[in-house]
């Protein structure tokens, strides 16, 4: 596979435009960067100025990630929390947006989760919507024991 060699200019366009296309968090930016060649000194300047010009924001992007990955994926705060720790994410952004989370939203969407599972068995529901990272707490709330 042939690589390309960007200068800087050329790099932060494309990484202001892969920024700008859907929101993305510092460590996906980082990502990008690498596969297009760009050194680690100027992979921080360009971090830099796109964090600067509101291009990226980690907080921004981790309240969307939540909101996303609760209503489309059915996740739970535990598996919410571990893949935005899993990109880098500061742990007061993490918490800030767990916190905005809907609670009636929250208990609805497990709700349906655990409505989806065709099982009749009631210690593998309560697997399959702890590996969904839902607690046990909030899943013994919605099912009868």
């Amino acid at each position: 596979m042939e690589t390309t060699e960007y200068s800087l200019p050329d790099l932060i366009k494309k990484a202001e435009h892969y920024a700008a296309m859907a929101e993305h968090c510092e460590e996906d930016v980082r990502i990008k960067l690498r596969q297009w060649g760009c050194d680690s000194a100027d992979e921080q300047r360009i971090i830099d100025a796109l964090v600067k010009d509101n291009f990226i924001n980690d907080s921004r992007y981790a309240a969307a990630f939540a909101h996303d990955k609760l209503m489309y994926q059915g996740w739970g705060r535990m598996k919410i929390k571990a893949g935005l720790f899993a990109k880098h994410i500061d742990e007061d952004d993490i918490e800030e947006s767990l916190s905005n989370i809907d609670e009636q939203t929250y208990f609805s969407v497990l709700r349906k989760v655990a409505g989806k599972k065709k099982t009749d068995n009631h210690e593998q529901l309560i697997r399959f919507l702890l590996q969904r990272g839902f607690t046990y707490s909030e899943i013994s709330s919605i099912i009868p024991s």
